[in-house]
């Protein structure tokens, strides 16, 4: 870290400039951190072996290879598991790999946060990767430190360094102190000097707190999880049993006569068919088709505005059933426009003011810590969007509130507090100290020595505006207590709803989601602002304080029916969010201030403001809303429900396929038949599952249906009765069409060779078929072609490789080549599975409109 003398005469007050930002940048670096040292990726890949399956299928390989080599021959069979260990093995890590890329993705985007700066003599906003050693950086209370540097300048700054010192009260920053990036600044502002960037900064602690926990169990991950248990439990059971049946038929058939080595080699046989069928029982899909649909979902959210940062919040989001939102820039534009005020148009006087509008100019100008850029056309405001409608308002009437700053001395400042509701600024004009306050309209009266009339106050707060109070005093032998002032007006600040709000809202309701709202308004603006983004239904508006009022079991009672809290202060939204969890619901909520963070890591989900903010808000939630609007909310909830079907879509199709290979390797020896697959087409069945199908269910796209239901209960089973019944039915159609063909060979087959392999391409293809079934949940369809193409390329890839293992991998998976006629026959006879799910669908809808009609 380069010490403050080396480094105070190179900004000086003005900056930087653009020749010295790229200079610095040259010698000390850019503020990124080099990411952190992962294990070589042979030494990731050699940890699949650790699987226990895989261990068993290596045994078996050892024992298989001496066997092959005593008989000189059975080659191929070793190699095939070989193969089938190694494409196991593969497609673990290559997915493992992939979801580690994803979060690295993830966490680039930290270094994309927005700080505040002086280059060039004049306020910016630069990504947080841009700071440069040298750089002046504005700080107050809610960012994040983006570099190690000294104090320039400080007004009651606290910092929390408690990730470095483990100390949990924040330390106040005095002139020539040290901060340390990734430490927040909690209360006051102030101005460092960065003085070390990137890895050349102390991040210590910090570094690994601020990553994302790759090791999170969801509910989701344990649902699957005892899910898995059940079917592993299976799976070795049935193994077992098929194990014990071949032993037997083998001794009462001759095969297993004694200690030879064919006797051996099929022992080592029927062990191998029992190893493959746990392979095949055992859901190792699960694990996987979780991976990829949240990676695809986390994708598709970012693409929607929607930055997930712990891996819960994708599914935890799909079951909020109420979401408590702020308004400002999240239901509003944030585009906020002075419209009204008591005293008329901004005035300067070059003296001391003589009548309201002039002290109103002087309090907009200086009591504030926001600035104005000018960027690519565009007026932008940096730091409070409030403060910055009054500055534009200023900018409009022809005054320059940087003039006004820089002839005005700022002695003292007290920042606008979420308890307090105000700010207040203590100058020095005409040689004497004035104190200068601005804040929520009824606080600001009460502190005034006669109290105004706020009729027209009410009168804007109908119309759906913020309305903002000043007033100023004389500070007497140093009394700068906020007592005793003059009333100077109030002005009304517009802030429209964003577009689209009204019909996200009712989108919401029509999926089961109760919206409300939670703001620092008074009760009229609230009122009017909910009435018009369709929150208001008839239910309660209550203030903050006197929903605070409360005991524990009246607030409980209270947020059922509360719709609107108005003047609510940051603790106010905590207990609404507790109560609202007693009482059963999952929490979403909205944040963007300091203060906010108890309640965002409360929550169900907290959803922070990307935009708006702070980085202390954006560490304690879940998801952070690139664009702050609402309406991207409703998408994060539509793509959380579509996750969870993805899901499910996944394990209709592998239970029905693991369900049916199961009973039939089983069955079919017990009643004098050949085992109906070899060792090398169970695994190949196994790859389609794990793999291709998972990857071919898990693109559905989300569907208008997703958002006409009530959100799935966190403790709802999984797997659905219609899924359980779908299992059944379509399992025991394909396994009495599977024994009818080892039976009889009717859908093809001169030749015992011919049978096994129309069977063994009718498994397939019916599985295929079936995965279109499966794309129903609950009887509902989603759009055919148009909701998922991926799964047509796939499922295609899945027929033409089958088709090429029939016709040209006999050696390896012991089939024969079909004609063209044969499998025409495979086709249209196994589409019959296609009937099976039509009818399955069509008698739940109507068991479901039956149960409907006697409630």
């Amino acid at each position: 870290m380069i010490p403050l003398d080396d480094l105070i005469q190179t900004p000086g007050t003005d900056g930087l400039t653009a020749p010295q930002v790229a200079e610095s940048r040259a010698r000390y670096g850019a503020n990124t951190m080099t990411p952190p040292v992962r294990e070589p990726l042979w030494k990731q890949y050699l940890e699949k072996f650790d699987d226990p399956i895989i261990r068993i299928l290596l045994l078996a390989v050892g024992v298989s290879l001496v066997v092959s080599v005593v008989k000189g021959s059975g080659f191929l069979d070793t190699i095939g598991i070989i193969i089938a260990i190694l494409l196991a093995t593969g497609i673990a890590f290559i997915n493992e790999y992939r979801s580690s890329r994803e979060f690295d993705v993830l966490n680039a985007h930290r270094d994309d946060v927005a700080v505040k700066v002086i280059r060039d003599g004049h306020p910016a906003s630069v990504p947080s990767r841009d700071i440069v050693v040298g750089d002046l950086i504005l700080l107050e209370a809610g960012d994040s430190l983006p570099a190690d540097g000294w104090v320039i300048e400080a007004d009651d700054m606290y910092s929390d360094e408690s990730a470095f010192t483990g100390e949990a009260e924040p330390v106040k920053k005095d002139l020539r102190d040290r901060v340390l990036k990734g430490a927040f600044i909690t209360a006051g502002k102030g101005r460092i000097i960065a003085a070390a960037v990137g890895d050349t900064a102390e991040m210590g602690v910090i570094a690994a707190s601020l990553g994302i926990d790759h090791a999170t169990r969801t509910p989701l991950e344990q649902k699957l999880e005892d899910l898995a248990h059940v079917i592993s439990r299976f799976g070795y059971a049935m193994a077992i049993l098929i194990c014990s049946t071949l032993l037997i038929r083998g001794y009462l058939t001759g095969q297993v006569t004694g200690l030879n080595i064919d006797t051996a080699n099929n022992i080592l046989h029927y062990f191998m068919l029992a190893v493959v069928i746990v392979v095949a029982a055992v859901p190792e899909g699960l694990p996987m088709s979780v991976a990829l649909s949240l990676s695809l979902a986390m994708q598709k959210m970012t693409r929607a505005n929607c930055l997930v940062r712990r891996l819960i919040a994708c599914e935890t989001i799909g079951s909020a059933t109420t979401i408590c939102t702020d308004k400002t820039g999240t239901l509003t534009k944030n585009q906020m426009e002075v419209v009204e005020s008591s005293a008329g148009s901004p005035e300067h006087s070059p003296d001391l003011p003589r009548n309201p509008a002039q002290w109103i100019t002087i309090n907009a100008a200086v009591n504030g810590t926001a600035h104005l850029e000018d960027r690519d056309g565009k007026v932008i405001v940096i730091g409070n969007s409030t403060e910055g409608a009054l500055l534009r308002w200023l900018r409009q009437h022809r005054i320059d509130y940087m003039h006004l700053r820089a002839g005005i001395t700022t002695t003292r400042q007290y920042l606008f507090d979420g308890n307090r509701k105000r700010m207040s600024t203590v100058i020095r004009m005409d040689g004497r100290s004035w104190l200068l306050v601005k804040g929520a309209p009824e606080i600001v009266a009460e502190l005034c020595t006669s109290q105004p009339d706020l009729s027209g106050v009410s009168a804007l707060a109908s119309r759906a505006m913020r309305t903002l109070a000043f007033a100023h005093k004389e500070v007497i032998n140093g009394d700068d207590s906020e007592t005793d002032l003059t009333w100077d007006g109030f002005v009304g600040i517009r802030d429209h709803l964003r577009d689209n709000i009204p019909e996200s809202v009712a989108t919401c309701r029509h999926a089961g989601i109760k919206v409300r709202m939670v703001t620092g308004d008074n009760p009229e603006t609230a009122r009017a602002i909910a009435v018009e983004s369709g929150i208001m239904q008839g239910g309660t508006v209550i203030s903050g304080a006197e929903f605070r009022a409360l005991t524990k079991d009246g607030q409980t009672g209270a947020a059922k029916n509360l719709d609107v809290m108005a003047r609510a202060e940051p603790m106010d939204k905590l207990l609404l969010v507790e109560a609202l969890q007693r009482t059963g619901e999952v929490v979403a909520v909205t944040g963007d201030g300091t203060n906010d963070a108890p309640a965002l890591k409360h929550a169900d989900v907290g959803l922070a403001m990307g935009i708006a903010g702070t980085e202390v808000a954006r560490e304690a939630s879940d998801i952070i809303i690139l664009d702050d609007s609402f309406a991207s909310i409703t998408s994060a909830v539509w793509w959380g429900r579509s996750l969870y079907e993805n899901i499910q879509r996944f394990i209709l199709f592998q239970l029905t396929i693991n369900f049916c290979a199961c009973i039939l390797v089983f069955i079919a020896p017990l009643l004098g038949y050949p085992e109906p697959f070899t060792i090398i087409q169970i695994l190949w069945i196994n790859i389609i599952m794990d793999t291709l199908a998972a990857f071919a269910l898990c693109s559905e796209a989300p569907h208008a249906g997703l958002m006409n239901h009530a959100p799935v209960p966190q403790n709802a089973k999984i797997v659905t009765p219609f899924m359980w019944i779908s299992i059944l039915v379509t399992g025991t159609f394909i396994i009495i069409g599977g024994l009818l063909q080892i039976a009889t060979g009717f859908l093809g087959g001169s030749t015992p060779e011919e049978v096994s392999t129309v069977f063994f391409a009718a498994f397939i293809m019916a599985a295929v078929w079936n995965g279109i079934n499966c794309r129903a949940l609950d009887g509902r369809m989603p759009p055919f072609f148009r909701g998922n193409p991926t799964f047509f390329v796939v499922m295609g890839l899945i027929i033409a490789v089958q088709i090429a293992i029939v016709q040209y991998g006999g050696a390896v998976f012991a089939t024969v080549p079909l004609s063209l006629n044969q499998w025409i026959t495979i086709f249209l006879a196994t589409a019959s599975v296609l009937l099976i799910g039509l009818l399955l669908r069509i008698s739940y809808r109507g068991f479901r409109t039956r149960n409907t009609e006697r409630e």
